[in-house]
């Protein structure tokens, strides 16, 4: 007889927990507190895995309805958070992404014949060739201000008549508005123009602006709308638009605000649902359709959020069309409502316009404010003008023309910025002619190496990915030619005068072409080109000085004339740059021109071979001695009547040379941890290639080590409930996860990441052999700079499976065909990561929320409950990973431009381990057997992150652990520190906070319970 799965508590604290449409401030808990007696606890006191055990807690209620109820077996969680059950359209969004988070919505349009709103019916005959094709769209965004706070301040009565007024001079033929009421859209259905011209997504039932909400109004017929709903106030309304070329989908959001609790994670939870949504509707068709996002983003400038939404394809209009403006919508200083309103002060860009066009046909044109002007007197209740609203409306015109591949419409969209440019770099080894004079002249000496400016200003680093691919097609049939800087020239400005090196190229004119072909690749960045009459000007800048005569500048180029001796190299590449914050302009993509590309006869060395030269890949051999031992443990196992289940990079087939292989075994209710240890390692004696098995009873999930036929085993331990019969991890985790104590639940959750992981690669269609060979490439460049460790405070093999996961998941297609691309862009996304946004693989783990010190560098395992696989990053060794990442990076880059050995060895160059003079704390540990060395350096490995944690309480120590060179030590953490009191933080007098660090460290190994008799710790600082 089967039985239908009933939701564990486990699984419903956790869907409280981070699911976005419920408030865990509503629930309460009821427990089971021995004999009978219920208990009730608040939610946000409950502690998960705490003195309450799962299988004690008995109900969870909502005010005076419970909604989970062991007893009566009752789960309305789902209704609760879907409102009436009903199908999802079919043009919402995929059931993998989304979709359980949106349902469908009516939208309504004024029938004259019946003198009343009514629901409108999409007809499945209408063609969209049947409208007229626009070729412009104007899109409008509002928040209108709701009176539900502080009315007698606000001037309700007179707001909405001078609000109907402002958008119909908008004349938009979408409109999008936030924080309307009942009474608001009351007023907007009885207006003539409004009843005339546009289908909402509200009618008379105002449903949705109860108390308030959003609409959405559209000159055209919504084909569908849904909804996605966060909380009772705060939702996404998105309708599908059918327009001749193409279908238009737009999303009308408000945010949560920083007023309300934990604001950040509720808008980060928000993001992800309305980034899913707008990812998977390129799932249901062909083509991803167009898409627009207005509303209250309700966050600022430089917020992660507004990057997140650009690494997924969404440009946002103002800065695009409009650099170097503010563009306040929120605006205390000059709105008296926002001033009534604000809670910071802080002028700020809160509503936004957002456009993802990967048609290449939607083009922003012009985007402007509105509803700057103060209403006539009489003044506002708080004294002052009345101004419409808080917030001030954004106006935006899109130009609908001709497709454009997909590829490259992102990076035409893209506004060019001053941080970045495409420059001709003369080789390294000629500059010593050209660096002392701008040593000496050149202002910007150490901001920009020596170069001919191409493109200036040019597109921002974030869209370097697709530029490239632009820019290399764009010079596939350009030559190299010749390049000699003869002698000197000049500009001159109206207080000054730039003195710049001539370059003459051969052929003649090659420069210029060369420019030419760049600026037709990306017309936005087209300065250079129009600086002057005569158009694109070569040179190479040395210097600045005051504007004098003409004599005095030719006599003062001619001295240099007098000492210059013509410089020729060839050119062969251009160089996309960039600078970060104050940093100097960084080389970060080279781009050959046509035949300076490696001829296919050549040799060229690849990803492939650097990874063979590694052993990246297992030999077959290897693999099945890997295969054969874990077969002969899993035998050992079945006599023992337990379970083997491997996983991690076992079970995701990438394992290397050296790996160890993870496994948790199942076993009955009667068979403890200890008893199973004890019983495994005494069938091991029997077994004649088996090495230093033991058991670490005091890890953070107790463990047995060994070693069979030379391949290293990492074993944990689960024992099934009382009368749970033998059953697969899933089911066991699905059924009984509550009943688990918490080591055995953390050692199945081991197994379902990796279960899940796969699930997710699987499910992306990204091809699992690319997916094992990026791993593979990960790993051994991780390796071999230090940074593949977990307990050394960097990631371990997991993490760094996770995140190339969502590399391959995420990908464009177009732009990473081969390894080597796909490389590129896993180092070009996470070098420029925003952490601590989180990396997630699945819509259940995306609304992971960072928490503390211990979340610098947020990547979530795949299964529930969402947990960071990468807590040990501190904040030392998060900037250790994104220099490494941003170092990878370029290397790659050169690696495949130069397609030679030497190149590839660099990007798999060793870290330095730093010598004995270094500023650094070496940790080593003595004892007399070998096996006790083995558990004391484990005990280190357990504790180095907690001796980081430590040394880092003071904020001007930077700290680097090095990888030991044998698995017993000595552990090496190499320390700098700057600015003014740099000798005082590596100061290691006694009572110094470093010595007392290092003094407690010492103090917790003599204190551990487990220390083997005799061993002792040595804890040596070196100043450097």
């Amino acid at each position: 007889m089967s039985h239908e799965r009933f939701t564990p508590s486990r699984e419903v604290y956790h869907r409280i927990r981070w699911d976005p449409r419920f408030d865990a401030r509503e629930f309460v808990i009821g427990y089971d507190a021995h004999a009978g007696e219920m208990e009730e606890v608040p939610f946000a006191a409950f502690v998960p895995d705490g003195e309450i055990p799962w299988h004690r807690v008995w109900y969870f209620r909502r005010g005076t309805h419970k909604v989970w109820d062991r007893k009566s077996r009752t789960d309305l969680l789902d209704a609760l958070a879907s409102g009436p059950a009903e199908p999802a359209p079919a043009s919402s969004v995929s059931p993998d992404e989304a979709a359980p988070v949106f349902s469908p919505l009516p939208s309504y349009h004024y029938d004259s014949r019946e003198g009343a709103w009514c629901e409108h019916v999409p007809s499945s005959a209408a063609s969209p060739g049947a409208l007229p094709p626009p070729e412009e769209l104007t899109v409008a965004t509002f928040n209108v201000l709701f009176d539900l706070h502080e009315a007698e301040l606000l001037d309700t009565p007179r707001r909405i008549p001078a609000a109907l007024s402002l958008l119909r001079s908008a004349d938009a033929d979408i409109i999008a508005l936030q924080e309307v009421t009942e009474p608001f859209l009351r007023a907007l259905l009885e207006t003539p123009w409004i009843r005339e011209h546009y289908f909402l997504s509200e009618g008379p039932g105002a449903a949705t602006v109860t108390p308030y909400g959003q609409l959405l109004l559209s000159r055209f017929p919504f084909a569908s709308l849904s909804q996605c709903v966060f909380s009772r106030d705060k939702r996404v309304i998105a309708g599908e638009i059918r327009l001749k070329g193409g279908t238009l989908w737009v999303a009308t959001l408000h945010l949560t605000s920083h007023r309300a609790h934990a604001s950040s994670s509720s808008r980060a939870a928000q993001l992800r649902a309305i980034v899913g949504w707008a990812n998977a509707l390129g799932t249901q068709g062909l083509h991803s359709p167009d898409v627009v996002l207005a509303g209250d983003f309700n966050f600022s400038e430089d917020a992660p959020e507004g990057h997140a939404f650009a690494q997924h394809g969404f440009t946002d209009v103002w800065p695009l069309l409009r650099p170097g403006e503010p563009g306040y919508t929120f605006d205390p200083e000059r709105n008296g409502l926002a001033t009534v309103m604000t809670v910071s002060g802080r002028r700020q860009r809160l509503d936004r316009v957002l456009v993802r066009s990967p048609s290449g046909r939607l083009t922003p044109r012009a985007v402007t404010l509105f509803g700057e002007t103060p209403l006539p007197a009489p003044e506002a209740p708080a004294g002052g003008p009345l101004f419409t609203s808080d917030h001030f409306g954004v106006r935006c015109i899109l130009h609908r023309g001709e497709t454009r591949s997909p590829a490259v419409s992102r990076v035409h969209l893209a506004a060019p910025v001053h941080e970045s440019a495409v420059v001709l770099i003369p080789p390294e080894a000629q500059w010593g002619p050209i660096q002392p004079l701008r040593a000496q002249h050149d202002r910007n000496y150490q901001r920009w190496m020596p170069h001919v400016t191409l493109l200036y200003p040019f597109v921002p680093e974030e869209h370097f990915l697709e530029a490239e691919a632009l820019i290399a097609e764009a010079l596939k049939h350009l030559e190299p030619f010749q390049v000699t800087l003869t002698g000197f020239s000049f500009f001159e400005h109206p207080g000054s005068v730039t003195a710049w090196l001539q370059p003459e190229e051969h052929p003649r004119g090659a420069l210029k072409s060369l420019q030419a072909v760049l600026e037709a690749a990306l017309p936005q960045c087209d300065e250079q080109g129009r600086k002057s009459k005569q158009g694109f000007t070569p040179h190479l800048s040395v210097g600045q000085f005051p504007r004098s005569s003409l004599s005095d500048i030719r006599q003062k180029l001619s001295a240099w004339e007098r000492d210059w001796h013509p410089l020729s190299f060839e050119a062969r590449e251009v160089c996309l740059i960039s600078r970060r914050g104050n940093d100097p302009f960084e080389v970060r993509r080279r781009i050959a021109l046509g035949r300076a590309k490696r001829s296919l006869s050549e040799p060229r060395s690849t990803l492939h071979d650097a990874l063979s030269a590694r052993e990246g890949w297992e030999s077959s051999e290897a693999h099945r001695a890997r295969i054969q031992a874990v077969k002969r443990l899993n035998e050992v196992c079945s006599r023992l009547g337990l379970e083997l289940y491997p996983y991690g990079s076992f079970l995701m087939g990438t394992s290397g040379t050296g790996s160890d292989v993870d496994a948790v075994v199942i076993g009955p209710a009667h068979l403890s941890r200890e008893d199973f240890a004890g019983a495994l390692l005494q069938a091991l004696t029997q077994e004649k290639d088996c090495e230093g098995a033991r058991f670490i009873a005091d890890a953070a999930i107790p463990l047995v080590k060994l070693s069979l036929g030379g391949v290293h085993f990492d074993v944990s331990y689960a024992s099934r409930p009382e009368g749970v019969a033998p059953c697969p991890p899933a089911e066991l985790l699905a059924r009984q996860g509550e009943r688990l104590d918490l080591a055995g639940f953390r050692s199945l959750t081991g197994w379902a990441d990796t279960d899940a992981l796969l699930e997710c690669v699987g499910r992306e269609e990204a091809d699992l052999e690319r997916f094992r060979t990026l791993l593979r490439a990960v790993k051994t460049w991780a390796k071999a700079r230090g940074v593949y460790s977990h307990a050394l405070g960097y990631l371990g093999g997991f993490s760094w499976a996770v995140l190339t996961a969502w590399a391959c998941m995420r990908a464009p297609r177009d732009s990473s065909r081969t390894e080597e691309q796909l490389l590129d862009y896993f180092f070009e996304m996470f070098a420029a990561w925003p952490w601590p946004l989180p990396v997630t693989l699945t819509p259940g783990t995306a609304r992971y929320v960072p928490e503390g010190k211990r979340d610098q560098m947020p990547v979530v395992a795949p299964a529930l409950p969402p947990r960071n696989t990468a807590r040990n990053v501190s904040r030392s060794t998060l900037r250790v990973l994104r220099e490494e990442l941003a170092r990878a990076s370029e290397a790659l880059r050169r690696a495949r431009q130069e397609g030679t050995a030497e190149a590839w060895d660099a990007l798999f160059a060793p870290v330095e381990i730093p010598g004995p003079t270094a500023a650094q704390v070496v940790v080593s540990v003595e004892a007399k057997a070998h096996e006790d060395r083995q558990v004391a350096a484990g005990w280190i490995l357990g504790h180095l992150t907690a001796l980081v944690y430590r040394l880092e309480g003071d904020r001007r120590l930077f700290l680097r652990p090095f990888p030991p060179s044998q698995p017993e030590g000595p552990f090496r953490i190499g320390l700098s520190a700057q600015g003014p009191e740099a000798g005082q933080a590596l100061s290691h007098h006694p009572g110094a906070p470093l010595q007392r660090a290092l003094d407690e460290f010492r103090e917790s190994f003599h204190a551990w319970s487990h220390r083997p008799p005799g061993a002792s710790l040595s804890v040596r600082f070196t100043a450097g």
